[in-house]
This record gives C-alpha cells, structure tokens and sequence, in this order.
C-alpha cells in the first residue's frame, strides 16, 4: 500500500513527534511541522517531514530559511551592505552548528 502525500497535523504530530492533538496544532501554528492548506483542510506534506528530524531541528530549519529569506530580499532591494551580510551570515553559522 502506497503512504498517502499528505497527513492531517495530529496524525503528523503524533507519528513523527509523538505529539497530542493540540500540541501538534501549536507547532503547525509556529512553523515547527510545515503545513500547506487543501482548501479548508490544513494537511502535513509527508515528504518535507524527516522522520529523524527534532522539533529543535525543525525550528533552525525554519529559522535559517527566516534569514536566507532577509538577506535576499534586502539584497533585492538595495538595503544591503558587508556588516550587515556578515551578520547574517555569522547567525546562520551558529544555528547550523547548533546541537
């Protein structure tokens, strides 16, 4: 039997994270367990959830794409200069080394 695309936040919380019903709600709510919407239904992607993967690892994941995200756009927009790409840079080095 082939493993569904998609979980609902429960099942995902529970399965990968052994998370309750409301717990599993507040992550996705946070970003911790990534979420896209099926029309009303809000559904975990099976493929972007690593079943190894933390909630602590999730949370550098999101928070490292958070400032990849600003440097781009300030890039974009002319609003960036050396001292501020470095520090940049220097936070993202840190939540990479992270435990």
């Amino acid at each position: 039997m082939d493993q569904p695309k998609t979980l609902t936040v429960p099942e995902a919380g529970r399965q990968y994270f052994s998370l309750g019903r409301n717990a599993s709600y507040e992550a996705a709510r946070r970003g911790d367990i990534p979420t896209i919407r099926v029309g009303r239904l809000l559904r975990v992607p099976v493929r972007k959830v690593k079943p190894d993967w933390t909630l602590e690892q999730l949370k550098q994941c999101r928070e490292l794409t958070k400032l990849v995200r600003e440097l781009s756009a300030l890039k974009a927009t002319g609003h960036s200069s050396p001292r501020l790409e470095q520090k940049y840079l220097e936070e993202a080095e840190r939540l990479v080394k992270a435990p």
